[in-house]
């Protein structure tokens, strides 16, 4: 009974060993090896014949695929509170009958079906069993899909749990909770132990399931070996769930009751006096102390529990210390809390509290002395938890809520948080880093990307020396909870390598990750990593300096052995006309083995092996290439005199490859090849070569045109445009157009409309930018991935115009979008499709028929109103919003869908009725279909009418002009302070009322000659002024007299106090959207949009307002990664317009230039005798603009010599609380 394992282990270690990987021992099972794809044994070269023995191992080992190791038999807490009332049979059913466990129970049929994969003879019915009614047929279901699919995890979990439930129901009636059932003979508990067992051997219990497993088997154990096995399972549970405070508890809570029973102290009466004998020499003290200590140790870092662990442990020191107190033990306690006050935990108050008591009793004298020095240091460690308790507070309330997506996410911030910790300022902590990871890998036990987020952070951490320690035994828990992962699987095999060890054991990973077929279900991927992995070790290893003639022979046998076992894998999963990895890794092993033993012509005929389902990629055919001309340097590098070289052949392999491929006329990338061909024959082929190679490759890409040219055609049959053009945009000018005109109404003849430009480019005839068809939409980048890397892997197709990255649907990968110059680099670009981006198979789309044009939605509408109005159609992957730089009235945009099918759903909405009165505009973008612009100017209905007299107002208009026709509608602009602008607009029902209305020039009308035409746009408008409220009497320039152009309308006095300049608007970003943001602030007067200033001019009525506005709108996000700067009106004129690159788009910098906060000039401050404030000179000269049009800003936080007098944060505070009336 004392000779158990575990019994001799648990008391002489105090850390966890590392795990070694089970034993391999051949059980019957389905062959489900895994591997990749390549060509079927007969294209390969004959192999090597074995000349060592060491060549029969090698080959068992290719042959057990199928073999499964055996786990030792292991009997899940549901709390630990106390075992002698809930877990100890002995108190519980004093009059059970002893059934001992060490002696083999006979394989049920269950067993067999379960271990020998499924038979129709192997059917389990649990009709008429004690569970419920309601749980007898999904049990039976249940065990019928684990017997059709062992693999299935779920089916698995459901099915131990339905039996679990079943089993407590037996202890516990529900009906009857006086009553305890005798569990030894609930009519399951085979079949419940059997699926265990079971499930052990293909995948992880998990926290949960150890927990339940070792409950069940504490209550059934009643002889010393029954009770060690149960010892037995915990301990294996902590070594697989690593970190769980839950197990390691119940690991020590069931120590201690073995040690108190056997002690005497409870359940005498099931404890024979030679079980207590026995019991008193394995269940020691120094035994449940150490199990305790190990917990403590494997949960210290678990910052928000591990206190439930570490307490208990204190207790039982603290019961070891009263029983005889002695210098040795009291140091014991001390060294137990000097650590424990130097790591963050949420109990850090009450640790501190006990350490206060205990310091009292046993130093005394040196009080004072010790709790101001650990005080002193604990700082730094209280600071590092009230860093984190947001976090802390946020994991908790969604565990209580059972919210595990939210759950999920708050890991994945809290460990990108901690990752992106200070290493130099030291706030980097590798110990709080990885008790993070475990802890998310224990709620996420089947999460992949956390556990190879995890190995990688620790790989990264041990190679570059940041921290001592191993990952092999993260990634052997990390396999037995993902098997189905090849990338964990091949990370596994890596980092054996890296650290040494042994061929065996490296060999062993490789059998346990193809042997149970768990690897198949991931997909041909999986495998291949693992089987790449695999290859490159043996070949490696074979090519080192120590290394023998079996290494190499081991290290053919292995690679050809994978490369069938990948075919025949690939052939069962998809058929016959299954054509291998289309990338041809493990052949390329293979080639790279043979050329480094000196067979280079088994090497070539393995790559002509490979053309027949490879020949379509230029990617095979450069790489042939390029090893020819290894090979043919290999034969030549000895030859270094002149005269050598001259008599050296020419590659002709080389040469005929290319030749060979540029006659394939199914190659995905042509060009490349083209392009290797002409530098190859100039390189190193005479004249007549180069000839032929330039008439070839002209034949080749003539023959490509034509095939893109009939694949355009297919794919424009297939989508082609929904019935009616598509409709433009109206874009004319509208009531606010004072800027155009002077203060009669009268055309502007400022010096400033002379600088603009002419007809802006959009509205020149004819598409200038195909965007639509020369775009492709790129998806399943690797996460993370720059847009330097995507630009450098399409470098080769086209000029790229523009490119948007965007984040995957999945959350773990990207998207971006492209722009290329034409639609043919576009095509070019398609060919990309399906290569591989850092072990990720990309998809290229291109983007023909996947835009949407929408006009006539609400001005105030954003990108998170479209997504919404949209989104129900599809995947919305880009929004594209109209510059305003030279139109601030237009109200558009494109929006570019997943694919042309969910482009042509949401043009049901065209019609629709959105906002006040507006019907939308949804059509499918088409360049080609331009219309003419339609409405009332462009149609000639309307007239433009100036020069009239102040009083008059819109009713006087309709019924002056009326005699002419029918008048639609009168609209006069006014000014900010309700006044007229001294003109408007008369739209009449037909384009010859409004010509006749024109005998109207001229004539007086109260005393004023009417200035009338026919209203036409008059070049770019720059600008957009909303006016809000009107302010009676309010002056609308510097003078009060007359309205100024913008560039010189600068507020001044009270007006300056409550007008906000606005800067780092981009100029897609209308003049409603501003008023939206700026509104909730307070009343506004007029907000003036200067796209040609990147900002925006907004006057409130309150001076109080515009100073909370002005505290609040600073740093807001406006767009994506366009924050908010608030300044005075001079400061943002002073901007220039946004630029944007010729053909590369330049996106926004997610860091904007810092700048001052400004604030509004407050009433009553005057102009002179101003102190210099902090960094600020008395009568300096003014800031001058830095290159980009910003203000150079210093370290006092305003212009260098600026004249305004800067307000600090608290004048703001106290201007704001003093409001009228007292209102705070």
């Amino acid at each position: 009974m004392t000779s158990s394992p575990l019994a001799q282990h648990v008391f002489a270690p105090n850390n966890l060993s590392e795990p070694s990987p089970p034993a391999l021992s051949p059980t019957v099972g389905p062959n489900m090896g895994g591997g990749s794809g390549t060509p079927p044994a007969s294209d390969l070269p004959p192999s090597r014949q074995p000349s060592t023995p060491g060549m029969d191992t090698l080959a068992d080992l290719a042959s057990m695929q199928h073999h499964q190791p055996q786990r030792s038999n292991a009997p899940i807490l549901r709390n630990t509170e106390s075992y002698e009332s809930q877990l100890s049979p002995s108190t519980m059913y004093p009059h059970v009958n002893p059934h001992a466990q060490n002696t083999p129970t006979p394989r049920s049929s269950f067993d067999i079906a379960m271990s020998e994969g499924p038979k129709e003879s192997a059917r389990r019915n649990y009709t008429d069993t004690s569970l419920v009614p309601d749980a007898q047929p999904v049990a039976t279901g249940l065990f019928a899909q684990i017997q059709e699919n062992p693999h299935s995890y779920d089916a698995h979990v459901q099915f131990i749990r339905l039996l679990h439930a079943g089993f407590i129901n037996h202890v516990y009636p529900p009906d009857n909770p006086e009553v305890h059932g005798d569990p030894r003979k609930y009519d399951l508990l085979k079949d419940m132990r059997v699926g265990r067992e079971e499930m052990d051997k293909l995948f992880a219990m998990g926290e949960e399931l150890w927990a339940e497993w070792i409950q069940d088997e504490s209550m059934l154990a009643q002889s010393v070996d029954e009770r060690i096995a149960v010892m037995e399972l915990c301990q294996r549970s902590v070594e697989e769930e690593y970190g769980s405070t839950k197990l390691w508890n119940i690991y020590g809570e069931w120590l201690l009751y073995l040690y108190n029973a056997a002690q005497g102290d409870a359940g005498q009466g099931q404890w024979t006096e030679e079980d207590r004998l026995v019991g008193r020499e394995v269940f020691t003290w120094q035994s449940v102390l150490d199990v305790w200590q190990r917990g403590a140790e494997a949960t210290r870092w678990r910052i928000n529990d591990s206190h439930v662990v570490w307490d208990q442990l204190l207790d039982l020191q603290m019961q070891e210390l009263a029983r005889g107190p002695s210098q040795e033990k009291i140091n014991q306690v001390k060294e137990l809390f000097e650590p424990r006050l130097q790591t963050p935990h949420a109990t850090w108050d009450e640790t501190f509290q006990k350490f206060s008591g205990f310091v009292s009793t046993y130093y005394n004298a040196n009080y004072e002395e010790m709790m101001s020095d650990t005080v002193a240091r604990a700082s730094e460690t209280k600071d590092k938890y009230s860093a984190r308790a947001d976090f802390e507070h946020s994991l908790r309330d969604a565990e209580q809520k059972g919210d595990k997506a939210a759950e999920c996410a708050i890991y994945s911030q809290y460990i990108d948080w901690e990752v992106s910790r200070n290493r130099r300022r030291r706030m980097f902590s590798f110990d709080l880093v990885n008790a993070v990871y475990q802890r998310a890998a224990l709620r996420f036990p089947t999460d992949v990307t956390i556990w190879e987020n995890y190995v990688m952070f620790l790989i990264g951490e041990s190679i570059h020396g940041h921290a001592s320690t191993t990952t092999i035994s993260t990634l052997d828990r990390a396999t037995r909870h993902c098997p189905w992962s090849g990338a964990l699987w091949a990370q596994y095999l890596f980092s054996s390598e890296r650290e040494g060890e042994s061929f065996a054991k490296i060999a062993g990973i490789k059998h346990k990750a193809t042997s149970t077929g768990l690897l198949d279900t991931g997909g041909m991927e999986d495998v291949l990593k693992v089987h790449t992995t695999w290859c490159g070790y043996l070949r490696r290893r074979a090519f080192q300096s120590e290394s023998t003639d079996e290494d190499i022979d081991v290290a053919e046998v292995g690679i050809r052995s994978a490369i069938e076992s990948v075919q025949k894998l690939g052939e069962k999963k998809y058929g016959r006309s299954y054509q291998g990895d289309p990338y041809f890794r493990l052949e390329r092993i293979y080639i790279r083995y043979l050329s480094e033993s000196g067979s280079w012509d088994s090497a070539r005929e393995t790559f002509k092996g490979l053309v027949g389902r490879c020949g379509n990629s230029y990617e095979f055919w450069l790489t042939y290439y390029q090893w020819e001309l290894i090979s043919w340097s290999k034969f030549v590098q000895g030859e270094g005199t002149a005269d050598a070289a001259r008599r050296t052949p020419n590659p002709s392999y080389a040469t005929a490859v290319l030749k060979q491929a540029i006659k394939r006329t199914d190659l995905d990338w042509p060009e490349k090849i083209v392009q290797a061909y002409i530098t190859h024959c100039e390189d190193y082929e005479d004249a007549e070569e180069l000839q032929l190679a330039v008439l070839e490759t002209g034949k080749a890409m003539k023959a490509v045109s034509a095939r893109r040219e009939k694949e355009a055609l297919e794919a424009a049959a297939q989508h082609p445009p929904p019935g009616g053009p598509v409709v433009q945009p109206e874009k004319r000018k509208r009531e606010d157009e004072a800027d155009e005109v002077d203060v009669n109404g009268l055309p502007s003849t400022k010096k400033a409309r002379a600088e603009e430009p002419g007809p802006h480019p959009e509205e020149t005839v004819g598409p200038r930018r195909d965007r639509e068809n020369a775009t492709v939409v790129v998806k399943n980048l690797p996460h993370h991935t720059t847009e330097h890397a995507v630009r450098q892997f399409f470098r080769h197709c086209g000029v790229i115009r523009a490119l948007k990255m965007l984040p995957g649907e999945d959350g773990n990968s990207e998207v971006a979008v492209i722009e290329f110059e034409s639609r043919d680099e576009a095509v070019v670009a398609q060919t990309r499709d399906q290569k591989l981006l850092d072990d990720n198979a990309i998809e290229v789309q291109l983007g023909s028929g996947s835009t949407l044009f929408v006009a006539n939605f609400p001005p105030a509408a954003d990108e998170e109103f479209l997504r919404h109005l949209f989104g129900e159609h599809g995947e919305i992957i880009d929004i594209r919003f109209p510059s305003l730089k030279y139109n601030t009235h237009r109200r558009f945009c494109y929006l570019q869908f997943k694919s042309p099918a969910e482009a042509y759903s949401a043009t049901k909405l065209d019609g629709s009725a959105v906002g006040d009165n507006l019907r939308l505009v949804a059509k499918i973008s088409d360049p080609t279909q331009r219309q003419e612009r339609q409405g009332a100017m462009y149609e000639g209905r309307e007239i433009h009418v100036s020069n009239v007299d102040w009083k008059a107002n819109e009713d006087d208009l309709k019924e002056l002009f009326s005699k002419y026709g029918t008048v639609e509608v009168a609209r006069m602009p006014r000014k900010a302070d309700g006044g007229s602008k001294g003109f408007g607009f008369v739209v009449f029902s037909s384009k010859d009322e409004a010509n006749a209305s024109l005998a109207m020039h001229q004539q007086e009308f109260r005393s004023r000659p009417l200035q009338v035409k026919l209203a036409s746009s008059q070049g770019a408008k720059r600008t957009a002024t909303n006016v809000v409220s009107r302010v009676g009497g309010q002056p609308t320039g510097v003078n009060g007299a007359k309205a100024q152009s913008p560039d010189v309308d600068v507020p001044s006095g009270e007006r300056a106090a409550r007008t906000l300049g606005l800067m780092n608007i981009p100029d897609t970003v209308s003049d409603a959207r501003v008023k939206a943001l700026v509104e909730p602030y307070g009343k506004l007067i007029k907000v003036v949009l200067r796209p040609d200033h990147q900002g925006a001019i907004v006057e409130f009525v309150e001076v109080n307002d515009a100073g909370r506005a002005s505290l609040e709108l600073g740093g807001q996000e406006i767009a994506p990664g366009r924050r908010i700067r608030v300044g005075t009106v001079p400061e943002m004129l002073k901007l220039r317009a946004e630029k944007k690159g010729g053909m590369i788009a330049q996106q926004p910098s997610l860091l904007q230039p810092t700048g001052p906060v400004r604030r509004p000039q407050q009433p009553g401050t005057g102009t002179r005798g101003r102190r210099g404030g902090l960094g600020m000179k008395r009568g300096s000269a003014p800031a001058t603009g830095s290159r980009n049009g910003s203000v150079e800003v210093h370290e006092g936080g305003g212009p260098e010599g600026g004249n305004a007098k800067t307000k600090s944060n608290d004048d703001f505070r106290t201007m704001i609380q003093q409001r009228p009336g007292g209102e705070t």
